[in-house]
């Protein structure tokens, strides 16, 4: 389930970018950024602790792409959100340097990627035409896949498929869901 996770991840990041290149997705640049680092930083931290890496290396692959991507198509904003997250990812990496203890960077970087998600529930929020149903969809059944893929319910292990679980769920209720009621 684990490598399933990882492959629905990365697959999910075509359609993304296809709707990208043509208009139909106004990623937030920031959003992305924040994933794609935070994710990187999260990426190590688990191999650190041994932790399952599917989803994981599917997500830090992908955000690279779409995070260039939005760069030169998506909507910039730089607000209180934003640099929360730079700041709580900062708080993870000097935690994890000054204690050795990859669990800390996998807590603060989770708490920042969830917190780097606000501008892009914003957009699914305000515009949900603006954001593409089938990759949201794709991502949220990678992260049921990882869901069960978890074996050692811990920081290392679970925490990462719990949080992009919540954040997926999310967008998949705004972009999908809602337009529907």
């Amino acid at each position: 389930m684990d490598r399933w996770a990882g492959i629905l991840f990365f697959v999910a990041f075509g359609p993304y970018a296809w709707a990208i290149l043509h208009g139909e997705t106004v990623p937030s640049p920031v959003s992305w950024a924040i994933w794609a680092l935070v994710d990187t930083l999260i990426r190590f931290a688990m191999k650190k602790k041994g932790a399952k890496l599917g989803q994981i290396n599917g997500a830090v692959a992908g955000a690279w792409v779409i995070t260039i991507l939005a760069l030169f198509y998506g909507q910039l904003t730089m607000g209180w959100v934003e640099w929360g997250s730079i700041a709580l990812a900062t708080v993870g990496i000097i935690s994890w340097k000054t204690t050795g203890d990859a669990k800390k960077a996998i807590i603060w970087s989770n708490v920042a990627i969830f917190m780097g998600s606000f501008p892009e529930f914003a957009i699914g929020y305000r515009t949900p035409e603006q954001e593409n149903p089938w990759a949201w969809s794709i991502w949220l059944a990678s992260c049921i896949c990882a869901l069960c893929a978890v074996r050692k319910w811990d920081i290392a292990n679970a925490l990462q498929p719990l949080t992009f679980t919540a954040i997926e769920a999310t967008m998949v209720f705004l972009v999908v869901i809602r337009p529907l009621l």
